[in-house]
């Protein structure tokens, strides 16, 4: 699978440290769809109140096992959309995506909502992914 990003001069550049406009894929085999995943842990049992940082990793764990148990890896992330109660927490979103994605951030769509599934939840993050 070939990965790369196209940022043409005519749109704004976010640079690459936010995302990407589009990240185009050559020669991937599968895309993964992936539901909008929270800070529940595998036994059901929600984890991170009040503690968005906490509720962030979890997530995106969360993706990197569903990823992984479909023969894929973080690196094969090509789009998130993620949807916060409160989008004042950004910037602590934005420093775990530059840990999680050093190379190629997806590109993204984030959005703040009045609300999530559960009250507990601060966060919720879905994605697409290639193999």
């Amino acid at each position: 699978m070939k990965k790369y990003v196209v940022s043409p001069d005519t749109v704004w550049d976010p640079g690459a440290q936010l995302l990407s406009q589009c990240v185009v894929v050559e020669n991937a085999a599968k895309t993964l769809y992936l539901s909008g995943q929270t800070a529940i842990s595998a036994d059901g049992q929600f984890e991170g109140t009040s503690d968005v940082e906490a509720q962030i990793r979890l997530s995106f764990e969360n993706i990197r096992l569903i990823l992984d148990a479909a023969g894929g890896t973080l690196e094969g992330v090509v789009k998130l959309t993620v949807y916060f109660a409160d989008l004042s927490n950004l910037d602590t979103y934005t420093g775990i995506l530059g840990e999680l994605f050093p190379e190629t951030r997806p590109a993204q769509t984030v959005v703040e909502v009045s609300r999530l599934a559960m009250p507990e939840l601060l966060i919720e993050i879905d994605a697409v992914a290639v193999l």
